[in-house]
């Protein structure tokens, strides 16, 4: 029975991992084909900044959490934060590793399809006994979150540079005529 339960579980996360997968791929395209080029261009790149991520926001996380249990509840909201933004990163992270996976092994096939197969490969090769648990899964979270973090620093240094633009734009036109 116990086993049932098991196969019944997986299956379910299978089918909404997938789903979720391939929502966020088509909600998010430009980040995911911009995490698929990061993840082809700088895959050490994004796993050292993934780790280094990990480490500080889970520190971060479990001590505003050690604070919200032993000081004050208040803590509680910052660590949730945090939490959220660990996650938030790994979900903007994710969608690259499935296009360059579908883009891999089913390059012939249509977008959907192969984004299909290759969130579902995804999340079957990270229920995998031990390799997939403690090897694989970790490993992909982490080159996801270092993408989704490179993600959002990107997209923060265009909006600066688009503010510094316009703000010297509207510099050069508000000089009043002598």
């Amino acid at each position: 029975m116990e086993l049932l339960q098991l196969l019944l579980a997986s299956l379910i996360l299978l089918v909404t991992g997938t789903a979720v997968l391939l929502l966020l791929t088509g909600f998010f395209p430009h980040e995911a084909a911009q995490g698929q080029t990061i993840i082809e261009q700088m895959p050490g790149r994004a796993l050292l900044i993934g780790l280094v991520n990990l480490f500080f926001l889970s520190a971060l996380t479990l001590t505003l959490f050690a604070l919200g249990e032993n000081v004050a509840p208040l803590f509680f909201i910052p660590a949730l934060a945090s939490l959220f933004t660990l996650i938030a990163a790994i979900l903007l992270g994710l969608p690259g590793l499935v296009l360059l996976l579908g883009q891999r092994l089913w390059p012939d096939k249509p977008p959907v399809n192969r984004h299909a197969f290759a969130a579902g490969l995804l999340l079957l090769a990270g229920l995998a006994p031990f390799v997939g648990w403690f090897v694989l899964t970790p490993i992909l979270l982490t080159i996801a979150l270092g993408v989704g973090v490179m993600l959002l620093m990107g997209r923060a240094r265009q909006r600066r540079a688009r503010q510094g633009g316009a703000s010297a734009t509207k510099s050069t036109t508000s000089t009043p005529d002598p």
